[in-house]
C-alpha cells in the first residue's frame, strides 16, 4: 500500500505524534521530515519538483516528487495534515532562486577563480533583485557600492542645501563632481543586479557601468581643473587645454571599454589590457595636476592638509587597479572567495575609499585656496561646464547604443546555452 494511501490517511488523523518530525540523515545531520515521507533534507532544492534527483547530498534517499504535506508547512492545510498554525495566520514563504556552478552557466558569465554562486543565466529582474538578498557570488559587489551611493548622496544634498546653486558659480565643478561621485556607484550596482538577464542584457548592464565611470572621471577633472591645479600651471596652456583633453579621453575611454567586452571569451588577455587602459589613461590624465603638485611643485600655496588626502587617494587607487587586473587572492584558491573576499569586491571597496579621500582633498583645496584662485584665476563658466558634460553624455550614450545594437548582430550560439 503508498505512503498516502486513505487507510494511512485515516490512521494519522488518530496520531498523536506531530505531522512534522526530525530525522538523522547522513553523518548524524538533523533534518526535518513528514512522517509520511521518507527523510529528505528541509532544502529549497530538495522540495522543488523542478529539482533533480542529483541535487541531493550523497547519501540522502531518492525523493525526486516534493511533498504531499509540504503545504501544511506554510499552514494551507491542504495536504493530508490540518493547518499546524492558527487560523488567519501564514508563514511568509520566500522562495530565492537557485545558485549554479560554474559548468552550468555559458563562458560569458564565468569569473576567473568562481566557482560556485552564479544565478540563472536568464534570471527575471524579479529573480535578479531577490538576489540581493541573498548570498551570491555578486551580492557583496552590489552592496559595496550602493551603501556608498546612499552616502556620497547623503553628502552631495548636504553640500546643495548649503550652497547659493544660483550665485556661487565657484561651487558649480564641486557640485558636478559630487553629483558624479553619486552615479557611478549606483551605476554600478545595478550592473551588478541586472547582469544575469541574459548575454546582452549583461554587455549592456555594463556599457552603462562604463558610461557612468568616464562621467565620474570627467567631473573630476572638471573639479582638479577649478581647485587642484598648483599654482605654477594656474592660467598655462596646459590648464586651458586640460578640461578639453579630459573630454577627449572619456570619448576614447568609452569606445575602448565597451569594445573590449567582444574579446572576452576569444581573447580574454587582450580584453583585459583593453579595459585596463581605457580607464587608466584618463585617470593618468586627471591626476596630472596632483602629480605636478606632489612632485614638482612642493612648498607652494597649493601645499596643505589637502595635499595628504591627495596622496592616500593615489595610494588607494593603485591598489583597486591590482585587484581589478590581478585577480587575486580567487586566482591562487579557485572556489575559496567564491562569496566573500574575491578580487572584485576587494577592488569595489578600494574604489569607494579613494574617492572618499579625493571628495574629503577636493573639499579642502576649494575651502583653503579660494581667495588666491579666485584673485588668479577665472572660475569656469557654466557653458564649458555643461558643454563639457554634454559632449560626454552624447558620445557615451551614442557608443552604448552602437555597441548594444552590435549585439544583435553577431551571433554567438553557445553563449546563449541555457541551464542544463
Amino acid at each position: 500500500m503508498g505512503p498516502h494511501s486513505d487507510s494511512q490517511h485515516l490512521e494519522m488523523d488518530r496520531c498523536s505524534e506531530p505531522a512534522f518530525q526530525r530525522h538523522t540523515g547522513p553523518g548524524g545531520v538533523q533534518v526535518s521530515s513528514c512522517e509520511c515521507c521518507v527523510p529528505a533534507p528541509f532544502l529549497p532544492d530538495a522540495r522543488d519538483p523542478r529539482s533533480p534527483v542529483k541535487q541531493l547530498r550523497p547519501g540522502w534517499p531518492a525523493h525526486p516528487e516534493p511533498c504531499q504535506n509540504f503545504e501544511q508547512v506554510l499552514g494551507t492545510g491542504t495536504g493530508c495534515h490540518p493547518p499546524v498554525f492558527q487560523p488567519g495566520f501564514k508563514m511568509l514563504s520566500l522562495k530565492l532562486p537557485r545558485l549554479l556552478n560554474m559548468e552550468q552557466v555559458p563562458q560569458v558569465f564565468h569569473e576567473q577563480g568562481i566557482l560556485f554562486g552564479y544565478r540563472h543565466p536568464q534570471s527575471s529582474a524579479t529573480a535578479c533583485l531577490l538576489s540581493l538578498f541573498q548570498m551570491t557570488n555578486e551580492t557583496l559587489n552590489i552592496w559595496t557600492h550602493l551603501l556608498p551611493f546612499w552616502f556620497f548622496s547623503w553628502r552631495f544634498v548636504s553640500t546643495l542645501q548649503a550652497t547659493d546653486i544660483l550665485n556661487d558659480s565657484y561651487s558649480w565643478p564641486l557640485l558636478v563632481y559630487m553629483g558624479a561621485s553619486c552615479l557611478f556607484p549606483l551605476a554600478s550596482s545595478c550592473a551588478h543586479t541586472f547582469s544575469s538577464m541574459s548575454r546582452n542584457a549583461r554587455h549592456i548592464c555594463y556599457f552603462l557601468d562604463y558610461g557612468a565611470v568616464n562621467l565620474f572621471s570627467l567631473g573630476c577633472a572638471i573639479a582638479y581643473s577649478a581647485y587642484v591645479f598648483p599654482d605654477t600651471l594656474v592660467g598655462t596652456t596646459f590648464h586651458d587645454y586640460y578640461l578639453t583633453l579630459a573630454v577627449l579621453n572619456t570619448i576614447v575611454s568609452i569606445w575602448l571599454s565597451c569594445y573590449s567586452r567582444f574579446f572576452e571569451i576569444q581573447k580574454p588577455g587582450l580584453c583585459k589590457m583593453l579595459r585596463v587602459l581605457a580607464f587608466a589613461f584618463p585617470y593618468t590624465w586627471d591626476s596630472l595636476p596632483i602629480l605636478f603638485r606632489v612632485f614638482l611643485f612642493p612648498g607652494e600655496s597649493a601645499e596643505n592638509e589637502a595635499t595628504l588626502y591627495h596622496q592616500k587617494h593615489m595610494a588607494m587607487t593603485l591598489l583597486a587597479s591590482f585587484f581589478y587586473s590581478a585577480h587575486l587572492p580567487e586566482r591562487l584558491a579557485p572556489g575559496r572567495f567564491d562569496y566573500i573576499g574575491h578580487s572584485h569586491q576587494l577592488f569595489h571597496v578600494c574604489v569607494i575609499l579613494a574617492t572618499h579621500m579625493q571628495m574629503e582633498a577636493i573639499l579642502l583645496d576649494k575651502t583653503l585656496r579660494k581667495e588666491w584662485l579666485l584673485a588668479h584665476c577665472r572660475p569656469l563658466l557654466f557653458a564649458q561646464i555643461a558643454g563639457a558634460i554634454l559632449l560626454c553624455l552624447i558620445f557615451s550614450l551614442s557608443n552604448i547604443v552602437y555597441f548594444s545594437s552590435a549585439l544583435y548582430r553577431i551571433p554567438e550560439p553557445e553563449l546563449h546555452k541555457k541551464e542544463t
